[in-house]
C-alpha cells in the first residue's frame, strides 16, 4: 500500500463529506416533500360532522321518551309515531326564524 499524502487524505473527506451531504439533503427534501403532501391532505380534507347527542329536552313528553306509552297501547305512541322523540313543528321553526332575523 503506498502512502498518501495529508493532500490526498484532505481529498478524501471533502469528497466523502460532499457524498454524505447531497444524500442527506435528498433525503431530508424526500421527507420534507412526504410532509407536505400530508399537510396538503389533511387540509383539504372535509370536517367530520358532529352528531348531536340526545338530552332529555329531546324526548317526547307524551310517552317519556319511550315510544310506547299505555294511552296509546297497543299502537306506538300517536304523538311521537314510536320514535321516542320530541316532533319537530315546521311553523314553530318558521315563527321563531322570524323572529330573530327582525321580520315580525
Amino acid at each position: 500500500m503506498r502512502d498518501r499524502t495529508f493532500a490526498d487524505f484532505m481529498v478524501g473527506v471533502l469528497a466523502c463529506i460532499s457524498v454524505l451531504g447531497v444524500y442527506a439533503v435528498l433525503k431530508e427534501s424526500e421527507l420534507a416533500r412526504a410532509e407536505a403532501h400530508r399537510r396538503a391532505t389533511v387540509r383539504w380534507e372535509l370536517p367530520r360532522p358532529r352528531r348531536r347527542r340526545r338530552s332529555p329536552e329531546d324526548d317526547c313528553r307524551h310517552c317519556a321518551g319511550r315510544g310506547a306509552c299505555s294511552e296509546c297501547a297497543p299502537e306506538a305512541c300517536r304523538v311521537c309515531a314510536g320514535s321516542g322523540r320530541q316532533p319537530r313543528d315546521e311553523t314553530i321553526d318558521r315563527r321563531l326564524t322570524s323572529l330573530w332575523d327582525g321580520r315580525l
